[in-house]
């Protein structure tokens, strides 16, 4: 009851702000909504995994994800102003932002998703644990999902559960973040089959939609596309 009475009131009183610069009255001012455009991916990407690469080839980060993750795609690279607006989303608990991301992203997911589409027959957030679900109130990857299911007419279930709490992954090297989540997911609903999409709100590394698609794979999917809103940068 705390929840959804903190959420209407956080509809009433919040004021829109910018979630790039946080100027007052809008969700992008004029100058950050155009900067969005040059952090939409494009150019040279990995064709499986939708990292941005300086030269026309598969890149290696993504050749020791499990087979079953048969691709990523990503509306924006994680920089900017999408680092800004999803800080703001994560750290300060700031719903109805969340909100207008999913809805971005639920505009683009069709055509995102449209090699697949036809094979989907749920969509699946990254979850979190009911720890840290608690603390922040909302799950942003669950805000995504949720929008992306209503654009691609699919059913999305939320049996996917994190089973252990698991540190942030933020300033974590590449090793440290795969073994922070190994074996940190389960599903605990009724088998699945076919094609699944799993939503999450940044893909860094590959180790959490890593160890996610795993139990996904283990509940019966045959195929994990993942959905995000940003794919990072590996410098």
């Amino acid at each position: 009851m705390f929840k959804l009475v903190r959420q209407q009131i956080e509809r009433l009183l919040f004021v829109p702000t910018c979630g790039g610069c946080g100027w007052p009255g809008s969700w992008w001012c004029p100058r950050c909504r155009a900067s969005l455009a040059s952090v939409q991916l494009g150019g040279l990407r990995c064709w499986r995994c939708d990292l941005p690469l300086d030269t026309e080839h598969r890149c290696r980060d993504c050749s020791t994800w499990p087979s079953v993750i048969g691709a990523v795609r990503a509306l924006y690279a994680y920089d900017g102003v999408i680092r800004s607006a999803l800080h703001r989303v994560k750290y300060r608990a700031e719903r109805r932002r969340g909100e207008v991301l999913a809805a971005e992203l639920a505009a683009v997911a069709p055509h995102l998703l449209a090699r697949w589409r036809d094979d989907v027959r749920c969509v699946v957030p990254v979850p979190l644990h009911p720890s840290r679900l608690h603390e922040r109130g909302f799950n942003q990857s669950s805000l995504l999902a949720r929008a992306v299911g209503e654009a691609l007419e699919r059913p999305v279930r939320e049996e996917l559960v994190r089973v252990r709490v698991t540190p942030a992954q933020v300033g974590r090297s590449r090793s440290e973040r795969w073994q922070n989540v190994d074996g940190a997911f389960r599903w605990v609903g009724a088998p699945i089959d076919g094609t699944v999409v799993l939503v999450d709100d940044v893909v860094t590394t590959g180790a959490t939609i890593s160890a996610a698609a795993q139990a996904l794979a283990e509940a019966g999917a045959q195929s994990v596309v993942v959905c995000a809103l940003a794919r990072a940068r590996l410098d």
